[in-house]
């Protein structure tokens, strides 16, 4: 591993409350979960932690509140080894909230308060960190608010003329309410991360190689597409790679909230550590099948005493 590769995210930090159901109540009604617990969750705090249990050192910028919620996040920030220096407290906010349902097959519904992660980066403390890092990873939750995307645009372009590579995860939300936002941002994108969902609402309701040309146009270097069971997909204009997903017998699925964000790591270390695509891919995959079919997700996953080991087991089954 080369060590001096390292990784600057600019992400969410949220509180996750799961409540696992058998089935979803209609508006109104009440259904009775059979068990539920708190987690530290947010799309770039997922996808920080882990790179930097794989070993990639990361910073992770972000905004949480003054509350109990923070005291929480900032505990378990410190259990996976990131630096918070870049993770700023503001006293007149929330901590993010979600409250997810989790219902059969792992299919989780989402409520959520953004609170502070609703307000822009500290550009100069993340500019001057920027120099000392070698990839910048971004969660495109921050780009919802006008101010915010202004700040993270001008935190991509200076990473570009200083010779970052760059990956862009659109996140539902964004592709659904902001996708102009995410076009302006894909001339700089070195690696744009988005599911197949996603992919369908920025591009079409078209042939799947049709959607992802279209993004390629818009001038990204490399569309990695996240396909859920059916795995995940390198394409570039001179590559297409495609690596079926994990698949283990008798599996137990838990919950897929922040399989996604698992899987951007794990990507992002064999792309770090030079890993060819498809290895690269694998990697992505087996992170992403550990969130599923761990029953505390990322907590038990950062947990994991060989972590490496264990995903490279998953890699090559």
């Amino acid at each position: 591993m080369n060590d001096r590769c390292s990784s600057l995210v600019l992400g969410d930090i949220n509180i996750d409350f799961s409540i696992y159901a058998n089935s979803y109540p209609p508006e109104g009604g009440e259904i009775q979960g059979e068990r539920s617990f708190f987690r530290m969750g947010g799309s770039g705090c997922n996808t920080a932690c882990l790179l930097q249990k794989l070993g990639i050192p990361t910073f992770l910028s972000a905004n949480i509140g003054a509350d109990v919620f923070a005291q929480y996040a900032l505990e378990q920030i410190n259990i996976a080894g990131l630096d918070p220096f870049l993770i700023h407290q503001n006293t007149d906010e929330k901590t993010g909230f979600f409250m997810i349902l989790v219902t059969p097959g792992a299919q989780r519904t989402m409520f959520g308060d953004r609170g502070a992660n609703a307000l822009p980066f500290q550009l100069d403390r993340v500019l001057d960190k920027l120099n000392d890092t070698d990839h910048l990873h971004v969660s495109g939750y921050n780009i919802l608010g006008k101010k915010q995307f202004e700040v993270v645009r001008q935190i991509i372009l200076q990473a570009k003329n200083i010779g970052k590579t760059i990956s862009l995860d659109p996140g539902y939300v964004s592709a659904h309410k902001v996708k102009e936002r995410i076009f302006t941002l894909l001339p700089y994108i070195d690696i744009f991360m988005p599911s197949t969902i996603e992919c369908d609402l920025l591009a079409g309701s078209v042939d799947e190689k049709d959607r992802i040309n279209f993004l390629l146009d818009r001038g990204c270097t490399a569309v990695v597409l996240k396909q859920s069971e059916q795995g995940s997909r390198f394409v570039s204009h001179q590559v297409d790679i495609t690596v079926p997903a994990v698949s283990i017998e008798d599996s137990t699925f838990y919950d897929s909230t922040g399989a996604g964000d698992c899987f951007n790591a794990g990507f992002l270390f064999g792309f770090l550590n030079s890993e060819a695509y498809k290895d690269a891919l694998r990697l992505g995959n087996a992170a992403g099948f550990a969130l599923i079919t761990n029953p505390h997700g990322v907590q038990d996953i950062l947990q994991s005493e060989h972590l490496n080991a264990d995903l490279l087991a998953l890699y090559k089954s």
